[in-house]
């Protein structure tokens, strides 16, 4: 497992290759199988492929910077929080919830070849807007997805940042053992 969480990455840079329907199916799959609270599973996914129309009024709600480059990927998964259970009372870790279902299906996109670049610069209210879900049922991220490409395509700064070291934090340095145990 060390070795699939060491190779996901958040690229820009996507292949000009649709994602297979089986491998779609796969992502949503691993989503179906994260832990949640009180097993309410308040992920909602709405996904589409490049080409469709979703998939353009998707990309028009993104941030200018997200839009230069998520726009050209295959895939445009919108993750959404039910923020209430089934009785109508507040789900505090609903956004939690949905954020271990994303990282299960970034997961699984870097097991099949994939990768997904999670996003949060994104206009909330059109998204939510465009997708007409009730009130309680609100956007996460939206995730760009597909095989990855070639860095060189990209303008800069992203090409840089696509080509960069990946520079992680030391476990020192977010690990703590409380000092009076």
């Amino acid at each position: 497992m060390k070795d699939i969480i060491s190779k996901r990455r958040s690229i820009r840079s996507f292949e000009d290759v649709p994602v297979e329907k089986d491998k779609i199916d796969l992502l949503f799959e691993a989503a179906r199988w994260s832990p949640s609270a009180m097993n309410a599973q308040p992920w909602v996914y709405v996904y589409a492929s490049a080409g469709e129309t979703l998939h353009s009024a998707i990309a028009e709600t993104l941030a200018p910077g997200n839009r230069v480059w998520a726009a050209k990927a295959p895939l445009l998964i919108v993750s959404l929080a039910k923020t209430n259970f089934e009785n109508d009372t507040p789900n505090n870790t609903a956004r939690h919830d949905v954020g271990m279902a994303n990282h299960a299906i970034a997961l699984q996109a870097t097991a099949l070849d994939l990768q997904a670049h999670m996003m949060s610069g994104f206009d909330h209210e059109a998204l939510e807007r465009l997708l007409q879900f009730p009130p309680d049922v609100k956007a996460v991220v939206v995730m760009a997805a597909g095989y990855p490409g070639v860095a060189a395509s990209l303008p800069d700064p992203f090409r840089e940042r696509e080509t960069a070291p990946r520079k992680r934090k030391t476990i020192d340095e977010f690990v703590f053992n409380h000092p009076n145990t």
